[in-house]
């Protein structure tokens, strides 16, 4: 499969008349999302956009824009939700987009953060055309539904997503019609996926594992998406009524999973397994699903760049046809490789080794490995080795096929799936007037995987506390949701390394044991 949206145009032929997706009690047959995605293909062609922008939540719109896109030859552009507008309107001037589709009570938003970009047409998803903005609705009333799409090369771009890294700046990671079409063939081998598959997509469509590892595969098989903006009470019920065989959610959903109060009110014999994305799943709500349902958990690892490489497909005897193959659970790993088609390696970070087992740093290689960061000439050639190797960044050990994830090299802090860049945070905490240094660390949460810290040290004499360092990060606007701190920690002096560096892991070792200490 090198070319997605054909995959998806042959269900269209032959099964066109059966549900590709259902959000908020509408039903869509593949016929017509197909024939409002040619109408947007069409409007995309007339505008002469290159680079097609959204900035939304999971919602049936996503994937009439998102295929429309395709269908007209031109790149999707994925931002994350959770961006404040500052950082919107880098995406924007980045990736050139000419459109951004967005919520209509996300305007107000979008008009600002357009300003200095080359976006010359917004486009509210779900609300009607005023000044400046074009509906969607219109563009489907008004447009033919039927379109012969742009043929595209495999190393052409299909989308462009963008995550956060060590320095802060989001990177544009390009993936091409072949990553995306090998990422999909290999899951839809790997899961089984059948045009019966029905699965609840409860991941961000933002992010990697909310489009490319869950909608696409499924819609690639013929299957129907349930999606779902996440809450606790709204995914029983899906499960309930809509009776998906898998669920994909970010793994730090899995805790409203275990903790919900009385899902004995449901139907969830339908339900064979839930997939975690985006973060590990907390230990503790893990066992407890294990232990309260039927169903089977699955534990990944994966990367924007990448998509899913390991899979650990987990359950208790009997709950699932043994047929299947699947793997043995082995506790606290991520699984083990997905497919044949990807590529891995560890590396030696000190010596640069060469293992198959063992500890160290992992490589990939393969034709779902991303074509490089927009505009980053120099930092796509640092994640690559000279024979093709992409460097995650992952420090990862691998023993008897099965892997566990160890930490990240880069200190990168990953709270709830969302990648938080330190040094974003700690240039927002040090803006303020009275703060002489900050720096940010993650401490261990039991939702979200990590939670953004900050130690502070402030100028001489500043009488200023905590909360209202905390305020400042709230109110300023340049930090995402994700990346306010949640704790801020005042102290008179930082732990340094002989070089006068700040050791983070120090950091939370220092205040991890002090909040378990007894006051």
């Amino acid at each position: 499969m090198s070319n997605w949206i054909y995959e998806f145009e042959s269900q269209v032929h032959h099964r066109g008349r059966e549900i590709a997706v259902v959000h908020d009690g509408r039903a869509v047959t593949y016929d017509e999302l197909n024939r409002s995605a040619a109408s947007f293909a069409h409007w995309v062609r007339e505008v002469g956009a290159a680079r097609v922008a959204t900035y939304v939540t999971n919602c049936y719109e996503f994937y009439v824009v998102q295929f429309g896109t395709t269908k007209a030859g031109a790149v999707s552009v994925a931002t994350n939700y959770m961006f404040g507008e500052e950082t919107l309107r880098y995406v924007l001037q980045d990736s050139a987009a000419e459109v951004l589709a967005v919520a209509e009570k996300d305007l107000d938003v979008a008009r600002a953060a357009i300003r200095g970009t080359n976006v010359t047409h917004l486009v509210t998803l779900d609300g009607v055309a005023s000044d400046g903005v074009t509906a969607l609705r219109d563009i489907v009333a008004t447009y033919p539904d039927h379109i012969v799409s742009a043929p595209k090369d495999d190393d052409d771009l299909f989308n462009v997503t963008y995550t956060s890294g060590t320095t802060g700046t989001p990177k544009g990671v390009m993936k091409t019609h072949r990553n995306i079409g090998s990422h999909v063939s290999n899951l839809v081998h790997a899961w089984k996926l059948t045009p019966s598959s029905r699965w609840l997509c409860a991941g961000p469509v933002y992010h990697t594992s909310g489009l490319e590892s869950s909608s696409l595969p499924v819609l690639a098989a013929g299957g129907s998406v349930v999606s779902l903006r996440w809450k606790a009470d709204a995914f029983f019920e899906h499960v309930h009524r809509y009776r998906p065989d898998a669920a994909y959610i970010a793994g730090s959903m899995i805790v409203d999973i275990a903790d919900y109060p009385d899902p004995e009110r449901f139907d969830l014999s339908s339900l064979r397994f839930v997939i975690g994305g985006g973060a590990p799943m907390p230990p503790r709500a893990y066992q407890k699903v294990l232990d309260r349902y039927s169903f089977m958990i699955c534990e990944r690892l994966g990367m924007t760049e990448a998509g899913i490489i390991f899979v650990d497909k987990v359950g208790r005897p009997g709950a699932y046809d043994p047929r299947d193959e699947l793997p043995t659970h082995v506790p606290g790993s991520c699984g083990s490789p997905l497919y044949n088609q990807t590529q891995f390696r560890l590396v030696d970070p000190v010596t640069g080794e060469i293992r198959s087992e063992g500890e160290g740093e992992l490589q990939v290689r393969g034709d779902s490995v991303f074509a490089g960061y927009l505009n980053m000439p120099e930092r796509t050639a640092q994640s690559f080795t000279d024979d093709g190797w992409f460097i995650s960044g992952d420090i990862v050990r691998i023993e008897d096929d099965h892997v566990w994830h160890l930490r990240r090299r880069d200190e990168i802090i990953i709270s709830g799936g969302e990648n938080v860049s330190p040094r974003t945070v700690e240039k927002v905490v040090e803006a303020h007037p009275e703060v002489a240094e900050a720096v940010a660390f993650p401490l261990p949460h039991e939702r979200w995987g990590q939670e953004v810290c900050v130690a502070v040290v402030l100028r001489t004499g500043s009488v200023t506390t905590a909360d209202e360092l905390l305020e400042f990060c709230k109110t300023g606007g340049e930090l995402a949701k994700y990346e306010v701190p949640k704790r801020v920690f005042v102290t008179d002096e930082l732990p340094r390394t002989p070089t006068q560096s700040v050791p983070r892991a120090k950091l939370t070792e220092r205040y991890a044991t002090a909040m378990k200490e007894p006051a």
